[in-house]
């Protein structure tokens, strides 16, 4: 590991011994959806925020050795859940040429599902147990479709549905015993040519795996309901975007009865779109403030294992999640319910989900308010009538540095105009005095 890495791997250790209000670091999995229906719980209730990185071919491009210093490295950060594809078709360059994985193995014999390599299993096994170990969620795609041949759709449409099911009996029988997989169908595609053989596959684990839950990840533009949403086997919406985010999960979210919805693709760091660490920045607060029951972070080359991996754990867009993730720790976050109407932020909000507006969220109770402020935001009038309190106290945290900046407690009384300490994006926090939170973040200047 690098000296930068150890040195970030520590500073997320000593910040995750900052007081909180609730967390999910130790998780009994496995999930399920909570009685509200917003968000996922544990098995003694705890709500759990997925705060998410994206190793599609962790078990494929990586050693069990070198997985484990990757899962490691994450915890450290704050990280809670890992997207894998098993198996995976990306090479170490991150060609789409269906390589043999670390070990020189493929996962089927003839690329037949019926047949599936045994040591090539065995080294998924590993991992995930590894990752049980520490407490990761898996969210595991066991048949990747592919946007650009690459993926399996092909090996789907030849096997057709009879082997999809043998295929989806073969896995639910070989993982029901891991608690921490959340199952996820299709994959950067929609199913539109593959459904009976998608629908066999989900249904044949399920069959044989009770313990777990159902998502889908679809093509850009699409929630995992907007297939097989009505046939009972999906319990988990998702959102995937290229665009604001947050109007992603706003719409997405609406659907009756409530289903949790998480942020499961938008633009990585350093991805196709150019997009930087200081665009990503802004992802999980944008979806947790709209609703999201979490969010997926991604990085170029740590998506598909490539060359390169070990230094990018340590990005400056993986630090950014670190400050997003111990802000969301800091406050009830499963109580949040966005600001829609702009009836808590009253001006200079702009539209609600644009990119360059405000996104707000207020707890049920109205005892804690969170907004956070793109650049182009220069300050936002808050109406206090409508929170609770006697005196309320207030907060700029950075999430460029997961600092907070104090502002001088103050009565509840009207409206309040609000301006950043510095440039660039901010997230205002205010509370109810009375519930002595620490600060934002766990962390002052």
């Amino acid at each position: 590991m690098s000296a930068p890495l150890r040195a970030t791997v520590g500073a997320c250790l000593a910040l995750a011994a900052a007081p909180v209000v609730l967390t999910a670091q130790n998780v009994a999995f496995p999930l399920r959806v909570s009685p509200t229906g917003r968000h996922l719980v544990d098995q003694r209730g705890v709500p759990f925020l997925i705060h998410g990185d994206t190793p599609w071919s962790l078990t494929h491009n990586l050693t069990f050795e070198e997985a484990a210093r990757y899962m490691g490295a994450r915890k450290a950060q704050g990280f809670d859940t890992l997207m894998v594809s098993v198996p995976d078709a990306y090479d170490p360059d991150g060609g789409k040429t269906y390589p043999p994985d670390r070990y020189g193995r493929q996962p089927f014999t003839d690329d037949d599902l019926t047949q599936p390599d045994e040591p090539y299993w065995a080294h998924v096994d590993r991992v995930f147990k590894e990752a049980e170990r520490l407490g990761f969620l898996l969210l595991v795609a066991p048949a990747y479709l592919g946007a650009d041949r690459d993926g399996y759709v092909e090996l789907l449409r030849k096997a057709g549905p009879p082997r999809c099911r043998q295929y989806g009996l073969w896995l639910g029988k070989r993982y029901r015993s891991l608690s921490n997989i959340v199952w996820v169908h299709g994959g950067d595609r929609n199913p539109w040519d593959v459904r009976d053989e998608v629908r066999a596959l989900a249904q044949a684990i399920r069959e044989v795996d009770e313990r777990h839950l159902h998502t889908a990840h679809w093509a850009n533009g699409t929630a995992a309901f907007d297939y097989f949403g009505d046939e009972g086997w999906l319990d988990v919406n998702s959102s995937y975007t290229y665009g604001p985010v947050a109007w992603r999960i706003l719409a997405d979210r609406e659907g009756s009865p409530p289903r949790p919805t998480f942020l499961i693709e938008t633009h990585y760091e350093n991805d196709f779109g150019g997009k930087t660490a200081e665009d990503v920045r802004a992802y999980p607060y944008r979806a947790v403030l709209a609703g999201a029951a979490g969010h997926l972070f991604g990085n170029k080359p740590t998506w598909f294992c490539g060359r390169g991996w070990e230094a990018a754990l340590d990005s400056p867009g993986a630090r950014y999640m670190t400050h997003a993730i111990a802000l969301f720790r800091s406050r009830p976050w499963y109580e949040l319910e966005p600001d829609r109407r702009h009836q808590l932020v009253v001006e200079g909000h702009w539209e609600s989900g644009a990119d360059e507006g405000v996104q707000a969220a207020a707890t049920q109770d109205r005892t804690t308010l969170i907004a956070y402020l793109p650049a182009a935001r220069k300050e936002v009038r808050v109406d206090l009538e409508r929170l609770v309190g006697r005196r309320l106290r207030a907060s700029w945290f950075d999430p460029r540095t997961g600092t907070a900046t104090p502002v001088a407690p103050f009565e509840r009384a009207g409206s309040r105009t609000f301006a950043p300490p510095g440039e660039g994006d901010w997230v205002l926090v205010i509370d109810d005095e009375a519930r002595r939170y620490g600060p934002p973040g766990g962390r002052l200047p």
